[in-house]
């Protein structure tokens, strides 16, 4: 028994002394002051840090903390203080080394990273409004030095503001990334960059980033000394290690030259410099994530940016595992892709393993989990489940005052979305209350000129266009337009979005001179803007065959839908529910015309789309049955006719009910039908 007690003592000894103390302290971000200087952050006393596997460690007086790690590896299982939360949700995701330099936690209140992220908006959009003011001046000047006409100064400076796009969603992901950086530990280089970017000075910024050397010369001597590792193994390690130092430095001014184009309204090349990233390390799972979140949103090319997420989603989960953050986020932006096909049931799959995996990394009052429940309850209002739409939209609400006030951006946007279910389930009054709680915020926080407010604006003047209250419509929808015109300039492709709003409405007042105006106004500038080749594009063609269609002017609205059917195949593939719905479109015009033959085989191309993707009770898919029906009846092929409508009737039921009006009306053809056949 001593001899067992004596090992005992022995073991305890032997890993307590070969157990390391890591050494670190908590501190509030650096910040840069107005003349480019860091703003030292500040030490935090009192603050709980809870290794894995260990009892938690709480920092002294001047932040720091220590704690035994017996072995090289450890994860951060969380870090607490009162009123603040981590900059960095990864910082309880990522697995540590022992190192003997000090570990940094950095923390902040909610209302300071609100504060500093408005603080970033208010510069970069200062930057670009100053940027398009210099270059339309410098075109002025030319002109006014006789160097070009007037005719080219005018197509030069409408080529300029044409080159604009909506930029808010990046303006607010580079203040948000701006906001969560820590100053103090970025080095002098990149200190002076970020400077330069967020002020707009830009050709300051060129130069830093130039005075390095040209990009593809340093990826072509990168590529050649990663050859002479391959080659030879003498000094591997020192090599390998100036290798990934050198890789790193350029992705940071890859990343760097495509803020600066993104500020410049140059989207294709802030792309292509985010994908010359990626291609530096295909397993850099952030890379690749955030190289198709840009294509995803700017450039709309769904199908690059799926490439991107899957090879991100492959390299996190070989490299981190399921149970990370990141794989969350790879499976988030899947499911998003898969929302934009209107593949719903592969977007909650998607969705749902993000969400688990968030819970159980993040714990279940986390921001990044609410915005989880809002993709999740998109995707049923989607489904027309609004019940279980809004049950997941009033998890994210509640998560996101609860840990940032009800005074916020984010929880504007989610009334928005409450809104929204709302409306669709035809309780207007409900849904108005809720957009006018976002008004309000939004009016509050970022003042009655910003794009957000005209969003709200846009948002109540749908639900009155619903309730047919058309003058109320255009009035707020006109707001709308105002507000976009003042902050964004006169072309961009919010005003175009604004223009189409106006033109459904005169066209639901049966003024098609009027809808098709606005629906003209709007496609010009969006393909000055997004280019020949975009969804909205595809959309403003959309309205206008159907204006051209309640026109009865058939040849039109033929050559309308075909060229936004070739759009829509070519950003989201052939099986794509906008796809099948413009085949319904373009049969209903050639049955119109009495070509029945081309009718049918179109209504049957959006059949075959629609049962593919959507399944046989989807509103689309019965629509096309309906249509099929129709034209067997204008052939007098009842039988044929009959069958169609009984496909028809029998979704019906099984969505409906029997009592529904769809229902109901669906069973009157088919009694009509049966007198037509002497049953």
């Amino acid at each position: 028994m001593n001899k067992l007690l004596t090992m005992i003592v022995c073991l305890v000894a032997a890993l307590t002394l070969g157990a390391q103390t890591q050494q670190g302290y908590v501190k509030t971000p650096g910040r840069l002051s107005t003349n480019g200087q860091v703003i030292a952050g500040k030490r935090l006393p009192g603050t709980s840090v809870q290794v894995k596997g260990r009892n938690a460690v709480v920092s002294g007086a001047d932040g720091t903390f220590s704690f035994p790690v017996p072995a090289n590896k450890f994860t951060i299982q969380s870090v607490k203080k009162q009123g603040y939360v981590l900059t960095d949700p990864e910082t309880t995701a990522r697995q540590y080394t022992y190192s003997t330099n000090p570990l940094i936690l950095v923390m902040e209140t909610p209302s300071n990273q609100t504060e500093n992220k408005l603080a970033n908006e208010r510069k970069i959009r200062r930057a670009l409004e100053r940027q398009l003011l210099e270059k339309e001046d410098s075109i002025v000047a030319l002109k006014e030095q006789n160097m070009i006409t007037q005719d080219e100064c005018n197509q030069l400076i409408e080529q300029l503001y044409s080159e604009q796009e909506n930029n808010e969603k990046l303006i607010s992901e580079m203040a948000e990334r701006y906001s969560q950086m820590d100053f103090d530990q970025m080095d002098e280089f990149n200190l002076r960059i970020s400077d330069c970017i967020l002020n707009g000075r830009l050709t300051e910024a060129d130069s830093l980033l130039r005075s390095k050397g040209d990009i593809n010369n340093r990826i072509a001597e990168l590529n050649q000394h990663h050859e002479t590792n391959v080659r030879g193994r003498e000094n591997l390690e020192k090599s390998e290690a100036m290798e990934k130092k050198t890789r790193d430095d350029i992705a940071q001014d890859c990343y760097n030259y495509s803020q600066k184009f993104f500020i410049e309204h140059q989207y294709d090349s802030a792309a292509h410099y985010l994908e010359l990233r990626a291609a530096l390390d295909t397993t850099n799972f952030k890379w690749q994530h955030q190289a198709g979140l840009f294509i995803c949103e700017y450039l709309a090319n769904y199908q690059l940016a799926m490439d991107y997420y899957q090879r991100g989603l492959r390299q996190a989960l070989a490299q981190v595992g399921e149970q990370n953050i990141w794989t969350a986020r790879c499976y988030d932006e899947i499911g998003s892709v898969y929302n934009f096909r209107c593949n719903r049931d592969m977007a909650l799959k998607f969705h749902q393993k993000a969400l688990e995996i968030k819970e159980y990394v993040l714990g279940v009052n986390h921001t990044e989990v609410a915005s989880c429940y809002l993709d999740i309850g998109f995707v049923y209002s989607s489904q027309e489940q609004y019940d279980l739409a809004l049950e997941y939209f009033q998890k994210a609400l509640n998560i996101q005052v609860q840990l940032m006030g009800a005074e916020q951006p984010d929880v504007a946007k989610t009334y928005d979305c409450i809104g929204l279910a709302y409306s669709s389930q035809g309780d207007y009054i409900k849904a108005l209350e809720c957009y006018q709680k976002a008004l309000n915020i939004r009016e509050r926080v970022l003042g009655l000129d910003h794009p957000n407010v005209a969003d709200s604006y846009n948002n109540m003047g749908a639900v009155y266009r619903l309730q047919g209250d058309y003058g109320k419509t255009l009035e707020y929808y006109q707001r709308a337009l105002a507000i976009c015109e003042r902050v964004l300039g006169g072309d961009n492709p919010k005003i175009a979005e604004s223009y189409n709003k106006i033109g459904r409405v005169y066209f639901n007042k049966g003024d098609y001179g009027m809808a098709m105006e606005y629906h003209q106004k709007a496609l010009n500038l969006q393909e000055h803007t997004l280019g020949m080749v975009h969804p909205d594009v595809a959309l403003s063609y959309h309205y206008m065959g159907e204006v051209y269609t309640c026109q009865c002017d058939y040849s039109n609205a033929l050559e309308c839908f075909q060229k936004a059917l070739r759009i829509q195949e070519i950003v989201f593939g052939i099986d794509s529910y906008y796809v099948a719905n413009l085949y319904n479109e373009i049969g209903r015009v050639l049955t119109m015309q009495c070509d029945y033959d081309e009718a049918l085989e179109s209504h049957q191309k959006a059949l075959s789309i629609s049962e593919r993707i959507l399944g046989q009770d989807a509103p689309e898919t019965m629509a096309s049955y309906m249509f099929i029906g129709f034209i067997y009846v204008m052939q007098h092929n009842f039988e044929l006719a009959l069958e169609y409508y009984q496909l028809l009737y029998a979704g019906c039921l099984r969505k409906y009910g029997s009592e529904q009006d769809q229902t109901i009306q669906a069973k009157q053809l088919i009694d009509h039908l049966k007198e037509l056949m002497g049953q």
